[in-house]
Parts: structure tokens; sequence; C-alpha cells
């Protein structure tokens, strides 16, 4: 079943189009990151799917319901946490939830006892009664986090959740996601971090001027690439007599691509094997990104 449908979505602002042409599906029971550079139209994709904005050209569908025309409907059974959202600063972890949910038709006794399992899963429940003021910012985006995941919505919209937030604080908001996406919840989930895209995600859409320019499985967006490997080389003097088709200028280090294990091999061998100024690794999301967007030309799909 297709839990969101946009077709053509197009956003004009006076005389400018923030919006172009964006168009995917998203299925129940998915997690679906959209991903792009700044200005790309992530959030305002976002926004009209959650009702907030009206499109000014297209179609968007989601639950079945339309956009514009039942999004009363489409509200009752959404999630949404706005980019940057940190939560009351006036309100305890636990309140912040439990009244959530309350506010959200849900009755005391379960209200209580959803606010615990969420603030238990972020590693927040020993912080419980604690006013918002004397959380970490980090604690705050997990308060935020939770109260949207609590309410079992059908389907949740999250703006960067994890931007700005510490390693160990992300990957507890990561496993706080795909907790809901297995209880059949789909997720559509703005990042600029492709690690986490690639390590979250089942379907990759990316977002480029306003457009879709794809919408795949992550490893099937990676199989798109000409190129298999990539070395890391630091220090000029190692680049001069390297011939290679494409590489990322860093400045006194670049990153340079090798299309097999074979010409990677020999890149290494041109550099000469300094350990200390090189290492290896498989291209992924990362790199996909970069041929979409930073190199122009993009890739064949």
């Amino acid at each position: 079943m297709t839990s969101i449908w946009a077709y053509s979505l197009g956003r004009r602002y006076g005389k400018k189009w923030g919006l172009k042409d964006v168009s995917f599906e998203v299925s129940e029971g998915e997690l679906a990151v959209l991903a792009g550079p700044n200005g790309a139209g992530k959030t305002t994709t976002v926004r009209i799917l959650a009702t907030i904005l009206k499109p000014s050209k297209g179609e968007a569908r989601v639950l079945g319901y339309d956009v514009v025309k039942e999004f009363k409907e489409i509200r009752k059974r959404i999630a949404y946490m706005p980019q940057g959202y940190r939560g009351s600063t006036n309100l305890t972890p636990y309140e912040a939830v439990k009244w959530n949910l309350v506010a959200r038709g849900w009755s005391f006794r379960k209200a209580s006892a959803q606010a615990e399992k969420w603030l238990k899963l972020l590693g927040l429940w020993e912080d419980r009664n604690k006013t918002g003021w004397a959380l970490s910012g980090g604690q705050r985006v997990r308060v935020a986090v939770a109260a949207t995941l609590a309410c079992n919505a059908d389907v949740i919209f999250l703006d960067e959740p994890t931007v700005g937030l510490d390693v160990d604080v992300k990957h507890a908001v990561w496993r706080a996601i795909r907790e809901i996406v297995s209880g059949g919840a789909s997720v559509l989930l703005t990042t600029h971090d492709m690690y986490e895209a690639e390590i979250l995600a089942d379907q990759v859409i990316f977002l480029f001027n306003g457009k879709t320019i794809v919408a795949e499985e992550p490893q099937k967006l990676v199989e798109l690439l000409p190129y298999r490997y990539k070395v890391a080389v630091k220090g000029k003097e190692l680049l001069k007599n390297i011939d290679v088709e494409d590489k990322i200028d860093l400045g006194d280090r670049a990153i340079v691509y090798a299309k097999s294990e074979r010409e990677a091999i020999r890149l290494i061998e041109e550099i000469g094997f300094y350990r200390e100024s090189l290492s290896i690794s498989r291209v992924g999301l990362e790199d996909v990104f970069y041929f979409f967007t930073k190199r122009r030309g993009g890739i064949n799909v």
C-alpha cells in the first residue's frame, strides 16, 4: 500500500519557484530519505505533504487523502517534527510526551505508559522530571523525537531531526526511528548526512534545484556510479603523476575514484604506499551525492 504519493509537485514564492517538479512514492512501513543540497526543496516538500503549505502545482496524497482537499483527515493520522524543533523549555520530558498524546485523544493511563516507553527507548527516563531549560540541546531533541514518534501515527515527517547531534545521541534517535518503522509506520526524513541515509533508508529520494533526480534503494543508487572504490590522498606532491578521470580536489588532499579494485591498487602503487598519506574504501551514498549535485553532470539513470 502506498502511504505517500507525490506527482509533479511545485511551490512558487512570488515569481520564484522554490519547488519545481517533485514526484515519488513511499510505501507502508518504509523509511524514505529526502536528500539534496540546501535549497533543493526538501523542507518545502515535507511541509506540503504535512499539509502546512499548499502546492502551487501538482498533486499529492497521504494515506490516500488529497493534501489540499482532505487535509483534516491527514492531520489526524500523521506526526510532524519541523526543522530545528527542540520542544518546550517549560515542560519536563515526561510532561512533554504525555500531554502531546493526551492532546491527540489518548487516555491519561495509555499516554503515561507510552511516554515511559519512548523516554526509556531514547535514554531519557532518568531525566524525565527535569524541566526543559535544564536539559542539554541533544536531550531536548530526543524529547521532541519521543513526542513525535510516541503518538503511533501512520505517517511521520522528520525534517533534519539529527542535525548537530553527538554521535551517541544520533544513534539513539536512529534506533527509535527504526523501531517505529518496524511497527508498520511510514517515515519521510530529510538529511544532509549521507551516512545516515545509507544506514536508515529503504529508499533515498535525491532532489536538486527543486526537482526529483532519482528515487531508489541506497545500494542500487551506489551501483549507478561508474566507480567502486575511492582513495583518499594527503599531500599534493603525491597527486602530480596520477592519471585519473575523476577526483575531488580538497586543497592539500584529494579523493580519487577507481572503477575496480585493480585500478585502486594501481593508484596506490603510483602514490608509493605511503600508509600515513592514503586510505582506501568502497564508494557510498556520499559519492552518489557528489556526482548528482556537485559535479552537475550527474549520472545516467
